[in-house]
Protein backbone atom coordinates (compact mmCIF):
# COMPACT_ATOMS: atom_id res chain seq x y z
CA UNK A 1 0.00 0.00 0.00
CA UNK A 2 1.15 3.53 -0.75
CA UNK A 3 0.26 6.06 1.95
CA UNK A 4 -0.46 9.68 0.96
CA UNK A 5 -0.70 12.18 3.80
CA UNK A 6 -2.20 15.64 3.44
CA UNK A 7 -3.13 17.97 6.31
CA UNK A 8 -2.47 15.10 8.73
CA UNK A 9 -5.00 12.92 6.94
CA UNK A 10 -3.80 9.73 5.27
CA UNK A 11 -5.25 7.85 2.35
CA UNK A 12 -3.95 4.55 1.01
CA UNK A 13 -3.59 3.39 -2.58
CA UNK A 14 -3.05 -0.28 -3.33
CA UNK A 15 -0.06 -1.28 -5.47
CA UNK A 16 -1.76 -4.60 -6.18
CA UNK A 17 1.34 -6.37 -4.83
CA UNK A 18 1.95 -8.07 -1.49
CA UNK A 19 4.76 -9.51 0.63
CA UNK A 20 4.89 -11.17 4.03
CA UNK A 21 7.03 -9.68 6.79
CA UNK A 22 9.78 -12.23 6.16
CA UNK A 23 9.90 -11.23 2.49
CA UNK A 24 9.95 -7.46 3.13
CA UNK A 25 13.00 -5.23 3.69
CA UNK A 26 11.60 -2.52 5.95
CA UNK A 27 14.72 -0.37 5.81
CA UNK A 28 14.80 -0.28 2.00
CA UNK A 29 11.01 -0.35 1.64
CA UNK A 30 11.43 -3.07 -0.98
CA UNK A 31 10.75 -6.76 -1.34
CA UNK A 32 13.64 -8.88 -0.12
CA UNK A 33 15.58 -11.05 -2.52
CA UNK A 34 13.92 -14.09 -0.96
CA UNK A 35 10.53 -13.03 -2.36
CA UNK A 36 9.69 -15.11 -5.44
CA UNK A 37 8.47 -11.96 -7.30
CA UNK A 38 11.04 -9.58 -5.85
CA UNK A 39 12.24 -8.35 -9.24
CA UNK A 40 8.76 -7.44 -10.54
CA UNK A 41 7.65 -5.86 -7.26
CA UNK A 42 10.80 -3.79 -6.80
CA UNK A 43 10.74 -2.69 -10.43
CA UNK A 44 7.19 -1.41 -9.93
CA UNK A 45 8.10 0.36 -6.68
CA UNK A 46 11.14 1.99 -8.30
CA UNK A 47 8.96 3.12 -11.20
CA UNK A 48 6.36 4.64 -8.83
CA UNK A 49 9.14 6.39 -6.88
CA UNK A 50 10.66 7.75 -10.10
CA UNK A 51 7.35 9.04 -11.48
CA UNK A 52 6.32 10.67 -8.21
CA UNK A 53 9.76 12.26 -7.72
CA UNK A 54 9.47 13.77 -11.21
CA UNK A 55 5.95 14.99 -10.43
CA UNK A 56 6.98 16.69 -7.17
CA UNK A 57 10.07 18.22 -8.77
CA UNK A 58 7.97 19.90 -11.44
CA UNK A 59 5.24 21.41 -9.26
CA UNK A 60 5.12 25.14 -9.93
CA UNK A 61 5.93 27.52 -7.09
CA UNK A 62 2.82 28.45 -5.12
CA UNK A 63 0.97 25.27 -6.12
CA UNK A 64 0.34 22.24 -3.93
CA UNK A 65 0.54 18.55 -4.91
CA UNK A 66 -2.79 17.08 -6.00
CA UNK A 67 -3.83 13.99 -4.12
CA UNK A 68 -6.07 12.86 -6.94
CA UNK A 69 -3.21 13.21 -9.42
CA UNK A 70 -0.94 11.04 -7.25
CA UNK A 71 -3.64 8.38 -6.93
CA UNK A 72 -4.21 8.36 -10.69
CA UNK A 73 -0.48 7.96 -11.37
CA UNK A 74 -0.14 4.99 -8.99
CA UNK A 75 -3.29 3.31 -10.28
CA UNK A 76 -2.13 3.66 -13.88
CA UNK A 77 1.29 2.17 -13.04
CA UNK A 78 -0.19 -0.74 -11.08
CA UNK A 79 -2.92 -1.48 -13.62
CA UNK A 80 -5.51 -1.19 -10.88
CA UNK A 81 -9.13 -1.57 -11.92
CA UNK A 82 -10.66 1.81 -11.41
CA UNK A 83 -14.12 2.59 -10.21
CA UNK A 84 -16.40 4.68 -12.35
CA UNK A 85 -14.27 7.82 -12.88
CA UNK A 86 -15.31 10.87 -10.92
CA UNK A 87 -15.94 14.04 -12.89
CA UNK A 88 -13.80 17.07 -12.30
CA UNK A 89 -15.11 20.56 -11.61
CA UNK A 90 -15.36 22.06 -15.10
CA UNK A 91 -16.57 18.79 -16.60
CA UNK A 92 -19.34 18.43 -14.02
CA UNK A 93 -20.23 22.14 -14.25
CA UNK A 94 -20.66 21.76 -18.03
CA UNK A 95 -22.85 18.69 -17.53
CA UNK A 96 -25.09 20.62 -15.13
CA UNK A 97 -25.52 23.45 -17.66
CA UNK A 98 -26.47 20.93 -20.35
CA UNK A 99 -28.90 19.22 -17.96
CA UNK A 100 -30.69 22.52 -17.24
CA UNK A 101 -30.95 23.24 -20.97
CA UNK A 102 -32.46 19.79 -21.55
CA UNK A 103 -35.04 20.61 -18.87
CA UNK A 104 -35.71 23.91 -20.72
CA UNK A 105 -34.61 25.88 -17.67
CA UNK A 106 -32.72 28.28 -19.87
CA UNK A 107 -32.62 31.11 -17.35
CA UNK A 108 -30.70 29.08 -14.78
CA UNK A 109 -28.59 27.48 -17.50
CA UNK A 110 -27.59 30.92 -18.73
CA UNK A 111 -26.59 32.07 -15.25
CA UNK A 112 -24.51 28.93 -14.62
CA UNK A 113 -22.94 29.19 -18.08
CA UNK A 114 -21.63 32.68 -17.30
CA UNK A 115 -20.17 31.48 -13.98
CA UNK A 116 -18.61 28.48 -15.73
CA UNK A 117 -17.00 30.79 -18.30
CA UNK A 118 -15.44 32.88 -15.53
CA UNK A 119 -14.14 29.80 -13.74
CA UNK A 120 -12.56 28.56 -16.98
CA UNK A 121 -10.76 31.88 -17.42
CA UNK A 122 -9.60 31.84 -13.81
CA UNK A 123 -8.35 28.24 -14.10
CA UNK A 124 -6.83 28.71 -17.54
CA UNK A 125 -9.14 25.94 -18.85
CA UNK A 126 -7.20 23.42 -16.70
CA UNK A 127 -9.72 21.19 -14.96
CA UNK A 128 -9.28 20.04 -11.35
CA UNK A 129 -10.73 17.29 -9.19
CA UNK A 130 -13.09 18.48 -6.46
CA UNK A 131 -10.87 16.96 -3.77
CA UNK A 132 -7.97 19.12 -4.95
CA UNK A 133 -9.93 22.35 -4.52
CA UNK A 134 -9.82 24.01 -1.12
CA UNK A 135 -10.92 27.23 0.56
CA UNK A 136 -7.85 29.02 -0.81
CA UNK A 137 -8.97 28.26 -4.35
CA UNK A 138 -12.37 29.86 -3.67
CA UNK A 139 -10.76 32.92 -2.09
CA UNK A 140 -8.38 33.31 -5.02
CA UNK A 141 -11.33 33.09 -7.41
CA UNK A 142 -13.06 35.83 -5.40
CA UNK A 143 -9.91 37.99 -5.52
CA UNK A 144 -9.65 37.39 -9.26
CA UNK A 145 -13.23 38.69 -9.68
CA UNK A 146 -12.56 41.77 -7.54
CA UNK A 147 -9.42 42.67 -9.49
CA UNK A 148 -11.42 42.54 -12.72
CA UNK A 149 -14.03 44.95 -11.41
CA UNK A 150 -16.84 42.39 -11.22
CA UNK A 151 -19.67 43.89 -9.15
CA UNK A 152 -20.65 42.58 -5.72
CA UNK A 153 -24.04 41.35 -6.94
CA UNK A 154 -22.44 39.48 -9.84
CA UNK A 155 -19.83 37.92 -7.54
CA UNK A 156 -22.66 36.83 -5.26
CA UNK A 157 -24.41 35.09 -8.17
CA UNK A 158 -21.17 33.39 -9.28
CA UNK A 159 -20.16 32.15 -5.84
CA UNK A 160 -23.64 30.93 -4.93
CA UNK A 161 -23.89 29.15 -8.26
CA UNK A 162 -20.48 27.58 -7.66
CA UNK A 163 -21.69 26.41 -4.25
CA UNK A 164 -24.85 24.90 -5.74
CA UNK A 165 -22.83 22.97 -8.31
CA UNK A 166 -20.55 21.71 -5.52
CA UNK A 167 -23.52 20.42 -3.52
CA UNK A 168 -24.84 18.64 -6.60
CA UNK A 169 -21.43 17.05 -7.15
CA UNK A 170 -21.53 15.70 -3.59
CA UNK A 171 -25.01 14.26 -4.20
CA UNK A 172 -23.77 12.50 -7.32
CA UNK A 173 -20.67 11.12 -5.55
CA UNK A 174 -18.14 13.12 -7.57
CA UNK A 175 -16.94 14.71 -4.35
CA UNK A 176 -16.75 13.27 -0.80
CA UNK A 177 -19.38 14.58 1.61
CA UNK A 178 -16.73 15.69 4.09
CA UNK A 179 -14.93 17.81 1.50
CA UNK A 180 -16.94 21.03 1.46
CA UNK A 181 -14.65 24.11 1.49
CA UNK A 182 -17.60 26.49 1.23
CA UNK A 183 -18.29 25.86 4.93
CA UNK A 184 -15.25 28.02 5.67
CA UNK A 185 -16.11 30.75 3.19
CA UNK A 186 -17.59 33.99 4.55
CA UNK A 187 -20.79 34.69 2.62
CA UNK A 188 -21.87 37.52 4.96
CA UNK A 189 -21.17 40.33 2.55
CA UNK A 190 -23.12 38.50 -0.16
CA UNK A 191 -26.25 37.81 1.88
CA UNK A 192 -28.18 40.87 0.74
CA UNK A 193 -26.37 42.37 -2.25
CA UNK A 194 -28.17 45.38 -3.68
CA UNK A 195 -28.18 46.49 -7.26
CA UNK A 196 -28.55 50.26 -7.35
CA UNK A 197 -31.84 50.97 -9.03
CA UNK A 198 -32.00 54.08 -11.22
CA UNK A 199 -34.82 56.46 -12.02
CA UNK A 200 -34.95 59.63 -14.07
CA UNK A 201 -36.80 62.85 -13.31
CA UNK A 202 -40.06 63.84 -14.97
CA UNK A 203 -38.16 66.51 -16.88
CA UNK A 204 -35.76 63.91 -18.26
CA UNK A 205 -38.63 61.55 -19.05
CA UNK A 206 -40.32 64.35 -20.98
CA UNK A 207 -37.14 64.93 -22.99
CA UNK A 208 -37.13 61.28 -24.08
CA UNK A 209 -40.83 61.48 -24.97
CA UNK A 210 -40.38 64.60 -27.09
CA UNK A 211 -37.26 63.57 -29.02
CA UNK A 212 -37.52 63.91 -32.79
CA UNK A 213 -36.65 60.43 -33.99
CA UNK A 214 -37.58 61.04 -37.62
CA UNK A 215 -38.52 57.82 -39.37
CA UNK A 216 -36.11 55.60 -37.44
CA UNK A 217 -38.46 52.67 -36.74
CA UNK A 218 -35.97 50.96 -34.43
CA UNK A 219 -35.67 53.96 -32.11
CA UNK A 220 -39.41 54.63 -32.30
CA UNK A 221 -40.18 51.07 -31.20
CA UNK A 222 -37.68 51.22 -28.36
CA UNK A 223 -39.09 54.50 -27.08
CA UNK A 224 -42.63 53.12 -27.35
CA UNK A 225 -41.66 50.09 -25.25
CA UNK A 226 -40.10 52.38 -22.63
CA UNK A 227 -43.11 54.71 -22.56
CA UNK A 228 -45.65 51.87 -22.53
CA UNK A 229 -43.84 50.25 -19.61
CA UNK A 230 -43.98 53.50 -17.64
CA UNK A 231 -47.66 54.21 -18.40
CA UNK A 232 -48.60 50.60 -17.62
CA UNK A 233 -47.46 50.86 -14.02
CA UNK A 234 -43.89 49.69 -14.53
CA UNK A 235 -44.70 46.72 -16.76
CA UNK A 236 -41.44 44.79 -17.13
CA UNK A 237 -40.01 43.93 -20.53
CA UNK A 238 -40.73 40.19 -20.37
CA UNK A 239 -44.43 40.81 -19.76
CA UNK A 240 -44.51 43.59 -22.36
CA UNK A 241 -43.07 41.27 -25.02
CA UNK A 242 -45.60 38.54 -24.11
CA UNK A 243 -48.59 40.87 -24.24
CA UNK A 244 -51.23 39.85 -26.79
CA UNK A 245 -54.18 41.74 -28.21
CA UNK A 246 -56.51 39.42 -26.28
CA UNK A 247 -55.06 40.98 -23.12
CA UNK A 248 -56.52 44.36 -24.16
CA UNK A 249 -60.28 44.80 -23.72
CA UNK A 250 -62.37 47.98 -23.68
CA UNK A 251 -59.46 50.18 -22.64
CA UNK A 252 -58.33 47.77 -19.92
CA UNK A 253 -55.25 45.57 -19.75
CA UNK A 254 -55.38 42.09 -18.21
CA UNK A 255 -52.26 39.94 -17.86
CA UNK A 256 -50.42 37.58 -15.52
CA UNK A 257 -46.97 38.71 -14.45
CA UNK A 258 -44.42 36.04 -15.42
CA UNK A 259 -42.23 36.57 -12.35
CA UNK A 260 -44.89 36.26 -9.64
CA UNK A 261 -47.80 34.64 -11.52
CA UNK A 262 -50.00 37.43 -10.12
CA UNK A 263 -52.88 38.67 -12.26
CA UNK A 264 -53.12 42.39 -13.04
CA UNK A 265 -56.06 44.28 -14.45
CA UNK A 266 -56.38 48.06 -14.75
CA UNK A 267 -57.60 50.88 -16.95
CA UNK A 268 -55.01 52.02 -19.49
CA UNK A 269 -53.54 55.52 -19.48
CA UNK A 270 -54.38 57.66 -22.57
CA UNK A 271 -50.72 57.63 -23.68
CA UNK A 272 -50.65 53.81 -23.47
CA UNK A 273 -53.79 53.70 -25.62
CA UNK A 274 -52.12 55.96 -28.20
CA UNK A 275 -49.15 53.58 -28.37
CA UNK A 276 -51.49 50.62 -28.86
CA UNK A 277 -53.26 52.46 -31.67
CA UNK A 278 -49.90 52.89 -33.41
CA UNK A 279 -49.40 49.10 -33.51
CA UNK A 280 -52.92 48.02 -34.45
CA UNK A 281 -52.36 47.99 -38.20
CA UNK A 282 -48.61 48.32 -38.31
CA UNK A 283 -46.97 46.62 -41.28
CA UNK A 284 -44.65 43.85 -40.11
CA UNK A 285 -46.39 43.42 -36.79
CA UNK A 286 -46.48 40.05 -35.03
CA UNK A 287 -48.16 37.20 -36.90
CA UNK A 288 -48.83 35.39 -33.61
CA UNK A 289 -51.23 37.84 -31.97
CA UNK A 290 -48.66 39.74 -29.92
CA UNK A 291 -49.12 43.48 -29.51
CA UNK A 292 -45.54 44.45 -30.22
CA UNK A 293 -43.28 43.30 -33.11
CA UNK A 294 -41.06 41.20 -30.88
CA UNK A 295 -42.40 37.64 -30.92
CA UNK A 296 -43.62 35.83 -34.03
CA UNK A 297 -44.88 32.35 -34.92
CA UNK A 298 -41.32 31.23 -35.51
CA UNK A 299 -40.58 31.75 -31.82
CA UNK A 300 -42.53 28.63 -30.91
CA UNK A 301 -40.24 27.06 -28.33
CA UNK A 302 -39.42 28.25 -24.83
CA UNK A 303 -35.78 28.69 -25.75
CA UNK A 304 -36.39 30.62 -28.97
CA UNK A 305 -38.85 32.91 -27.18
CA UNK A 306 -36.41 33.55 -24.35
CA UNK A 307 -33.51 34.19 -26.71
CA UNK A 308 -35.61 36.55 -28.80
CA UNK A 309 -36.68 38.56 -25.75
CA UNK A 310 -33.10 38.82 -24.57
CA UNK A 311 -31.91 39.92 -28.01
CA UNK A 312 -34.56 42.64 -28.33
CA UNK A 313 -34.10 43.84 -24.75
CA UNK A 314 -30.37 44.25 -25.38
CA UNK A 315 -31.12 46.19 -28.55
CA UNK A 316 -33.69 48.38 -26.78
CA UNK A 317 -31.22 49.18 -24.01
CA UNK A 318 -28.71 50.23 -26.65
CA UNK A 319 -31.34 52.44 -28.28
CA UNK A 320 -32.26 53.99 -24.92
CA UNK A 321 -28.62 54.83 -24.37
CA UNK A 322 -28.57 56.55 -27.76
CA UNK A 323 -31.71 58.51 -26.93
CA UNK A 324 -30.32 59.53 -23.54
CA UNK A 325 -27.28 61.00 -25.32
CA UNK A 326 -29.57 62.78 -27.79
CA UNK A 327 -31.53 64.26 -24.88
CA UNK A 328 -28.42 65.27 -22.95
CA UNK A 329 -29.08 62.79 -20.13
CA UNK A 330 -25.94 61.35 -18.54
CA UNK A 331 -27.66 58.51 -16.67
CA UNK A 332 -27.60 55.01 -18.11
CA UNK A 333 -31.23 54.39 -19.14
CA UNK A 334 -32.48 50.81 -19.52
CA UNK A 335 -35.89 49.15 -19.71
CA UNK A 336 -35.85 48.79 -15.90
CA UNK A 337 -35.60 52.56 -15.47
CA UNK A 338 -39.20 52.92 -16.70
CA UNK A 339 -40.46 50.87 -13.73
CA UNK A 340 -38.23 52.69 -11.26
CA UNK A 341 -39.24 56.10 -12.63
CA UNK A 342 -42.91 55.14 -12.38
CA UNK A 343 -42.47 54.27 -8.69
CA UNK A 344 -40.59 57.48 -7.78
CA UNK A 345 -43.10 59.60 -9.70
CA UNK A 346 -45.95 58.20 -7.61
CA UNK A 347 -43.92 58.82 -4.45
CA UNK A 348 -43.15 62.42 -5.48
CA UNK A 349 -46.83 63.07 -6.14
CA UNK A 350 -47.87 61.97 -2.68
CA UNK A 351 -49.18 58.44 -3.21
CA UNK A 352 -48.95 56.17 -0.19
CA UNK A 353 -46.55 53.26 0.14
CA UNK A 354 -49.58 50.93 0.09
CA UNK A 355 -50.83 52.37 -3.22
CA UNK A 356 -47.42 52.23 -4.86
CA UNK A 357 -46.80 48.68 -3.64
CA UNK A 358 -50.17 47.48 -4.87
CA UNK A 359 -49.54 48.71 -8.42
CA UNK A 360 -46.03 47.19 -8.42
CA UNK A 361 -47.34 43.83 -7.23
CA UNK A 362 -45.52 43.81 -3.88
CA UNK A 363 -46.82 41.54 -1.14
CA UNK A 364 -46.23 44.00 1.70
CA UNK A 365 -45.28 47.60 2.41
CA UNK A 366 -41.84 46.59 3.69
CA UNK A 367 -40.93 45.32 0.22
CA UNK A 368 -42.07 48.61 -1.30
CA UNK A 369 -40.13 50.65 1.25
CA UNK A 370 -36.95 48.71 0.48
CA UNK A 371 -37.62 49.03 -3.26
CA UNK A 372 -38.06 52.80 -3.08
CA UNK A 373 -35.06 53.15 -0.79
CA UNK A 374 -32.88 51.31 -3.32
CA UNK A 375 -34.07 53.58 -6.11
CA UNK A 376 -33.58 56.76 -4.14
CA UNK A 377 -35.39 60.01 -4.82
CA UNK A 378 -34.22 61.94 -7.92
CA UNK A 379 -36.07 65.02 -6.65
CA UNK A 380 -34.62 64.91 -3.14
CA UNK A 381 -31.42 66.84 -3.94
CA UNK A 382 -33.43 69.55 -5.72
CA UNK A 383 -35.73 69.99 -2.74
CA UNK A 384 -32.78 70.21 -0.33
CA UNK A 385 -30.92 72.71 -2.50
CA UNK A 386 -34.04 74.87 -2.81
CA UNK A 387 -34.29 74.96 0.98
CA UNK A 388 -30.81 76.31 1.70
Amino acid sequence: MLRITEDRKSIFVSTKKSASSIHWDDAQQLASKAHPNAKAINSLLHNIHLKLSFYFANIEEGHSPRVEMIKDMVERLTGAIKKVPKMKLLEFFTQEVDRLKALERYGYAGVFHVTLSRLKKFMGDEDMAFVDIDINFIRRFEDWQVHRGIALTTRSIDLRGFRTIWRNAIKEKHCPENHYPFKDFAFGKYNNPKTKKRAISQEQFKKIAELDLGDDDKLINSRNYFMFSYYCRGLNFTDLASLKWVNITDGFINYVRAKTKEEFSFKLHPVALQILEYYKNLEGNSDAGYVFPILYKRHATIRSERDRKQKIRTRVNGDLKTMAEMAGIEKNITTYVARHTYATTLKAKGHTIEEIGKTLGHDNTKTTEIYLDEIGDPLFDDRINESI
